[in-house]
């Protein structure tokens, strides 16, 4: 039998003592401490060499520099990148493609993509943009390169996994990375039998294993030579080494602006993440996400109840995302579709999943209000040189396992839709039905898998968790936003209801990301055991899954109340007359059949209505209902009462989402000239829930503020607020021209990936902010979904016509 001690201090036979012997796990290089004591030592001199190297350039020459690269074409940028590193991967997310072109044998044996597994951000796709390679350059120059420990760890992930690249192996050792700004203390090794702290600091991510700290390095190594080489190269004819030429006062930040009219968007900050400073996470900066999200989870239950049409939609795209869509080879459909039972199938999970959305992101809000809080309460202790306290680093924890399992929410939807939907169905074949089973089994055609499809292998990427686990659910949403915004063909072959899906799982995703920037190296050790962070998430989700128990089982029946779904027909977009005025009423009383259906199932089965076991998290609404038709002549001009109500008359109720305070708005806003209105929550119970708007109660009075707009942004919020007439309605509004008029009047506007779109008001008195989704794949937005954004603004900030007049 071996000794204890000798196996120790042998890392090839603690190895193999840790992994049993098992042939199938990759084999590391082993290196003894004097190895690795070298390589240290040689890649700290590389990194601090190169650095003050480009302090020097960038000191005298930033400015001319900057202007330099902004004046070259995409082609001479990339000229420069090839020169300064020849072989430069050229495409963003290089890894992805090494990915698809080796196989796992290929890898162990010996990747011939090491430079695309190890230095993802390095491509020329990226850096032969305007900013990234200037970012690139000031912030690896003017910060230590321990700031960036974590991130530089984190690029390499796919590569890790994929077994591309594989660490040599030293146990025993701590060395640290972060913290040591010099060229002597930066990798310190800490033997663990001689620092009782240092194993510690390891497992916690302060310090780092060897092997992880010796990639890190590796990679600090090639980007400052990389990045040293760019610079001569744009300054070549310049003497970068005269160090007599005066200093220059670092260009401002907003030096590097590039005159684009894009709008912010979160895929571009991601794809910029890896050329700035990691800066310390505040993780209340997404909590305007959450928020939002939340917040149209809620809109989308009461929109279900309250709009007939938004109904029908709604139930249609569920109808058009389930696999009994998909054909057999032989182009059999499946034999459900001409039962009742599909349709009970799509009304039943289009009503559960409304409610347990709903209950994901509020509980989801919940959760980052108990980190912000604890965040705040120990700010001074949080340090990227020490370990968090721990009820800190517990409730992160925690928050981190409910968002990967929230996630499972829209993954297991994708597995399901993304199949099905309608532009990509064609790649997919339908097994035959079994009927001793209700489990459909749906497979890619032999015909689409050999293709060389970059955007169906992104999409297939959900399918599988080995791939996801190895891309990474933020990679993915990424590369595929990336995907759908640069072709066409790929924009065009994504349904809506996918892209509200990509949406989802982005925010998840970058959630996630977010919260592992809090530490500045991999942790090694969890804060919390596997088993207490679900049994803490199954408490605390407890009324999620007695809803979704309760609402999955009540389909039968729903079928002959909810189709066919033409009586749901709901003409918003035709002028107002006695005969529409009757079908928007006829509209109204099924949808209010179909939901006192529901609520009378659920409360039999509960003793209680959804809403009731909700414990009042969902606002409450009072539902608006179209009034009776009066003949013009008998409503001559009418009191203003009346006009107002006949313009709240519309295909969406308009009660207030929530209680709320409301204050004047900033730029272009008239504070004297203010409307006065009277504003009502809703209060209505479930039992009534058809109580027209003459009917509500007045509660209290709020100011709001009157915009001044250009004549665009007039029209624009005209048809959002559209008052219902005898004329004929307006007609689509453009999706650039929406942005612009929510511009201005205060808001700052970022795109999210997928369709989704975050308005958040610039005055932090308004809190709330509100998501609309770009139309797809049109850039214009339909009347009657216009008038629907429009009341959605009503309700969460109290807006009318009224609010705006013409500059």
């Amino acid at each position: 039998m071996d000794n204890a001690d000798d196996i120790s201090e042998d890392p090839r036979r603690l190895y193999e003592a840790i992994t049993g012997g098992n042939s199938n796990l990759p084999v590391p290089v082993f290196l003894s401490l004097p190895e690795v004591k070298t390589q240290v030592k040689q890649y700290s001199h590389d990194i601090f060499t190169a650095q003050r190297a480009l302090v020097d350039i960038l000191d005298r020459h930033e400015e001319t520099l900057i202007k330099r690269w902004q004046k070259k074409t995409t082609a001479q940028r990339q000229k420069v990148l090839t020169t300064a590193f020849p072989g430069i991967p050229p495409t963003h997310r290089p890894d992805f493609y090494a990915i698809r072109k080796e196989s796992i044998q290929q890898r162990r044996a010996g990747t011939i993509f090491y430079d695309f597994w190890l230095l993802p951000p390095i491509n020329r796709e990226d850096l032969s943009k305007p900013r990234n390679l200037l970012l690139y350059l000031r912030s690896r120059t003017r910060s230590p390169p321990g700031d960036f420990v974590n991130a530089d760890a984190d690029s390499v992930h796919v590569g890790h996994v994929a077994e591309a690249i594989m660490p040599a192996y030293l146990p025993g050792y701590t060395m640290l990375l972060s913290g040591q700004n010099t060229r002597e203390t930066y990798g310190r090794m800490l033997a663990w039998d001689e620092d009782d702290e240092a194993f510690d600091m390891m497992s916690s991510g302060v310090g780092l294993q060897p092997r992880e700290g010796l990639q890190i390095m590796e990679i600090q190594q090639r980007t400052m030579q990389f990045l040293q080489k760019c610079a001569e190269t744009i300054l070549q004819d310049l003497p970068l080494g005269d160090l007599t030429i005066p200093k220059i006062p670092e260009p401002a930040q907003d030096f590097l602006q590039t005159g684009s009219s894009d709008w912010p968007s979160l895929n571009k900050e991601v794809e910029e993440a890896p050329y700035r400073v990691q800066t310390a996470f505040d993780i209340g900066s997404l909590r305007p996400f959450l928020v939002a999200r939340r917040n149209e989870a809620e809109d989308h239950i009461w929109s279900l109840r309250e709009d007939p049409s938004y109904f029908r939609e709604v139930a249609l795209q569920w109808s058009e995302h389930r696999m009994e869509k998909v054909l057999t080879a032989s182009g059999k459909a499946h034999p459900v579709l001409r039962q009742d039972l599909f349709w009970e199938r799509v009304l039943s999970t289009m009503v559960t999943d409304a409610y347990a959305d709903f209950t994901v992101w509020d509980t989801a809000c919940k959760e980052m209000d108990h980190v912000v809080q604890l965040r705040s309460r120990y700010h001074d202790l949080v340090s990227p040189h020490q370990q968090m306290p721990s009820c800190l680093t517990q409730a992160l924890a925690h928050f981190e396992h409910a968002i990967g399992e929230f996630s499972k929410g829209p993954l297991s939807a994708w597995k399901v839709a993304m199949v099905s939907s309608p532009p990509l169905r064609t790649h997919y074949v339908r097994e035959p039905q079994d009927l001793t089973t209700t489990r459909i089994r749906v497979t890619m055609k032999e015909t689409s898998r050999k293709k060389e499809d970059h955007l169906l292998w992104l999409l297939e990427v959900f399918l599988q968790e080995d791939q996801l686990f190895l891309c990474r659910l933020d990679n993915v949403c990424d590369e595929l936003e990336r995907e759908i915004r640069t072709n066409k063909t790929s924009h065009e072959r994504i349904s809506p209801y996918i892209a509200s899906l990509i949406s989802d799982l982005s925010l998840f995703g970058e959630l996630k990301r977010q919260i592992g920037l809090l530490t500045p190296g991999p942790r090694i050790t969890e804060a919390v055991g596997e088993e207490e962070k679900q049994a803490e998430f199954i408490r605390k989700t407890k009324t999620l899954s007695e809803i979704c128990s309760i609402l999955t089982g009540l389909g039968k029946g729903l079928a002959e109340l909810g189709i066919p779904l033409g009586k749901f027909d709901y003409p918003t977009h035709k002028k107002r007359t006695q005969a529409t005025t009757k079908t928007m009423r006829q509209a109204e009383r099924n949808l209010d059949i179909f939901w006192a259906h529901i609520d009378d199932q659920c409360s039999k089965k509960a003793s209680k209505t959804i809403h009731q076991m909700l414990n009042g998290n969902l606002n409450q609404r009072q539902l608006q209902r179209t009034p009776e038709w009066f003949e013009p002549a008998e409503r001559a001009e009418g009191t203003k009462n009346e006009r107002d109500d006949d313009a709240m008359s519309s295909n969406i109720a308009a009660p207030e989402l929530q209680s709320r305070s409301e204050v004047s708005t900033t730029a272009r806003v008239f504070h004297d000239q203010g409307k006065t209105k009277t504003k009502t929550r809703g209060l209505a119970t479930l039992q009534s829930p058809t109580v027209p708007l003459e009917d509500t109660a007045i509660e209290d009075n709020v100011i709001t503020p009157v915009f001044e707009l250009s004549k665009r942004g007039f029209k624009v919020f005209t048809t959002l607020f559209y008052t219902p007439t005898k004329e004929e309605p307006p007609g689509e509004v453009p999706w650039s021209e929406f942005l612009s008029a929510m511009a201005s009047v205060g808001f700052s506007i970022k795109k999210l990936d997928g369709s989704a779109w975050i308005f958040v008001p610039v005055d932090d008195a308004w809190r709330q902010s509100i998501i609309f989704h770009e139309p797809h794949p049109s850039s214009r937005i339909p009347f009657h979904v216009a008038r629907r954004m429009g009341r959605r603004l009503w309700r969460r900030y109290g807006w009318t016509s009224e609010n705006f007049r013409r500059a």
